[in-house]
């Protein structure tokens, strides 16, 4: 059996449900096509692997959509908190920057963090010590940082990790969806690779009736 297609995924969908349907309702192809070996059990199963890829290629559809929505989703609220938090670090940097003692209850020494776990920390360090420290929530006053702005960017920060556990399901849901989408599709494609050529050999002489059943034949 092989292990990837060698045609998109809808043409291949498209020849499986207009040959399927054609052998079955055809009698002069289901004649044919019986004495091959191709039996109403056979066309039955091809049937049945046709209609579960087709499926599964649906929900597969449907779970690329959800991720891309919850990823969306997800940036947006990513980069808000980004921007509120890049600037309040950058302030107490740049105010703070001959007393270093506050720099390290505010967890702001070092690079910017780019990892998102890292950013998460860092993000909950800064706030949370300004939140439980009133000493420390009196000297960032002038930077316009208040307990409200506390609060609310903590919350935020919540709603982030919830939309990132989210789009973690979402990833993995769809990535399962695509593994079994693609064994179903290649199923279907083997048994369309037999399919096709026996018929070819059952109406070798009549062309018209392979191109009902989606196999081009040159003139």
């Amino acid at each position: 059996m092989a292990t990837k297609l060698h045609k998109s995924e809808s043409r291949l969908l498209e020849q499986a449900r207009t040959g399927i349907s054609n052998a079955k309702s055809e009698p002069m192809i289901k004649s044919a096509l019986n004495e091959v070996g191709i039996t109403d059990e056979q066309l039955s199963e091809g049937d049945s692997l046709y209609q579960q890829a087709f499926y599964l290629w649906e929900e597969n559809k449907k779970e690329d959509a959800e991720t891309s929505q919850a990823s969306r989703s997800y940036k947006a609220s990513y980069d808000e908190l980004e921007n509120l938090f890049k600037m309040h670090r950058e302030k107490a940097k740049l105010f703070f920057e001959r007393d270093p003692q506050v720099l390290v209850d505010l967890n702001v020494k070092g690079a910017f963090p780019i990892q998102y776990n890292a950013f998460f920390d860092q993000v909950h360090l800064f706030y949370n010590a300004i939140k439980t420290n009133p000493s420390l929530l009196k000297k960032v006053q002038p930077l316009k940082i208040t307990e409200l702005e506390v609060d609310l960017a903590l919350n935020q920060l919540a709603e982030l990790k919830t939309k990132r556990s989210v789009l973690d399901k979402e990833k993995a849901e769809s990535q399962q969806m695509t593994k079994s989408k693609n064994s179903a599709l290649i199923a279907l494609d083997d048994w369309m690779d037999n399919f096709h050529k026996k018929a070819r050999v059952a109406l070798y002489d009549q062309p018209q009736l392979l191109e009902a059943l989606g196999i081009f034949v040159r003139s």
